[in-house]
């Protein structure tokens, strides 16, 4: 039953996708001159748009990206066959209209629910494996290479004879991936404007979840011998932040940093006491739903305050890959959960 309200999510995330593209082209057909139909109006404006996307884009090449090591890095015309060698630089660029060519480690991908609506691209995709594999990204025969240092950097100098390469640290958040790589095709307005619009959802959840600031909320994942793992106000800050998130209350001494004093027996979750739990799911599988049966049995369990208010939600493990499709599926999945 939770899969399916978790797909159900999915379908309204992509159903929304949708609707924002209609909203688009409704607002176009507002400022149609005076006495022109509105089927002529939109038919010219996508024309224009049509015949001037292509030479904006063709102004801005070539153009010399200075990458993160410092690297000068040409390239001559707007990339056509992108080839991404990190998996945390993958989903940006389908949040950019851009399916890559080929990346590290994509079939894990696909299976995230915020990339369902993207799913029949996935035969596109040549799986690079991970760790990446030269000969794949040879045989994907890129005219583009986004890489990371140094998750990448055994394989750099190879990765060079393939095509041009440029060189990023996984200090970006999504918004500055988006930034960055709308750059690299030519379109940083494109990136700008994504960039809003996510930010615009944020903003709209917060406030549907104003009434909720003084709950208290943890994002979690079972582990192996009874321990729990807390994600880091770090990996949330979608969820956390006061400005930049939703502004989520979380428990005192929950863990700052992602990594460090963020590993919790039953004992100690029940310290945290959170008003809300949600759960990290890898939807391939049915693991938590079997864990979270045998836990009704433990009174430590049943003492939670999210346990005894039905406050314990599975959320896709897409909410936590910091990617912008992830922000805006966790976004919208946490703020559903939280006002049920």
């Amino acid at each position: 039953m939770r899969k399916l309200l978790a797909l159900c999510l999915t379908f309204a995330f992509a159903a929304g996708l949708i609707a924002g593209c209609g909203g688009k082209e409704a607002t176009d057909g507002n400022t149609s001159a005076a006495g022109a139909s509105p089927a002529a109006t939109v038919a010219a404006s996508a024309g224009a748009a049509a015949s001037t996307a292509p030479k904006a884009e063709a102004a801005a090449f070539p153009l010399t990206y200075k990458d993160a090591l410092g690297n000068d890095v040409v390239i001559k015309e707007r990339p056509k066959r992108v080839a991404v060698a990190f998996f945390h630089f993958i989903e940006p660029w389908f949040s950019l209209g851009v399916t890559p060519v080929a990346g590290d480690n994509t079939s894990s991908l696909f299976g995230f629910l915020s990339f369902q609506p993207f799913i029949k691209e996935q035969a596109n995709v040549l799986d690079l494996g991970s760790p990446v594999s030269v000969e794949k990204v040879l045989e994907s025969k890129p005219d583009l290479i986004i890489a990371a240092t140094p998750y990448n950097d055994k394989i750099m100098d190879q990765l060079k004879q393939i095509a041009p390469v440029v060189v990023l640290k996984n200090e970006l958040d999504w918004k500055g991936r988006l930034l960055e790589f709308s750059k690299l095709i030519g379109e940083s307005k494109k990136g700008q404007d994504k960039v809003a619009e996510i930010e615009k959802l944020i903003v709209t959840n917060r406030e549907k979840l104003a009434a909720k600031k003084d709950q208290t909320v943890a994002f979690i994942s079972f582990n192996n011998k009874g321990t729990y793992t807390a994600f880091g106000l770090d990996r949330c800050v979608a969820f956390y932040d006061k400005t930049a998130g939703l502004g989520l209350t979380a428990p005192a001494n929950y863990p700052a940093v992602h990594g460090k004093d963020n590993i919790f027996t039953l004992e100690g979750l029940l310290q945290l006491n959170p008003s809300y739990i949600f759960l990290w799911d890898d939807m391939t599988s049915n693991s938590e739903e079997t864990t979270l049966e045998e836990l009704k049995k433990n009174p430590v369990w049943n003492t939670l305050t999210a346990v005894k208010n039905n406050h314990v939600f599975i959320i896709d493990r897409a909410a936590f890959s910091a990617g912008p499709l992830g922000v805006e599926y966790g976004v919208k999945a946490v703020t559903d959960f939280m006002l049920k």
